[in-house]
C-alpha cells in the first residue's frame, strides 16, 4: 500500500506544468477523440476484458466548464477526464510508438 500527499501532488502538477513552460509549449493539438477506457475497478481484474469508450473532446469540453462557471460542481469524475488528457498529452508530445510528432504551438 502507498499513500501520497495532497502537497505532493500540488508540487507533482506544478513540476509537469514546469516542463511544458521550458519547453515553450503553450497548446497540444489532440486529433483523436475516441480512446479505450478501462474503469478504475477493473484496472487489477486481469481476467474480465471490461473496455469502454471515451471521449477526449468531451473530457476536455467538460473540464472547460469547470473554469467557465466557479458554481459548477467539479466531481471526482474530473479527475478521471483530467487523467485521460494528461495520458493523450504524453502520447503526442512523447509518444510510445514513436511515429508520431507533436502538433503543439
Amino acid at each position: 500500500m502507498r499513500q501520497i500527499q495532497k502537497k505532493t501532488l500540488e508540487k507533482l502538477f506544478s513540476r509537469l506544468m514546469s516542463k511544458l513552460q521550458n519547453e515553450n509549449i503553450e497548446s497540444i493539438i489532440l486529433e483523436d477523440d475516441l480512446y479505450r477506457f478501462i474503469p478504475t475497478d477493473e484496472w487489477a481484474n486481469y481476467e474480465n476484458d471490461v473496455i469502454l469508450e471515451g471521449s477526449l473532446y468531451d473530457d476536455i469540453d467538460s473540464l472547460n466548464k469547470l473554469l467557465e462557471n466557479p458554481q459548477h460542481i467539479c466531481t471526482y469524475v474530473d479527475f478521471d477526464r483530467f487523467a485521460s488528457v494528461l495520458r493523450a498529452i504524453s502520447e503526442k508530445i512523447n509518444p510510445v510508438s514513436g511515429t508520431s510528432n507533436p502538433n503543439s504551438t
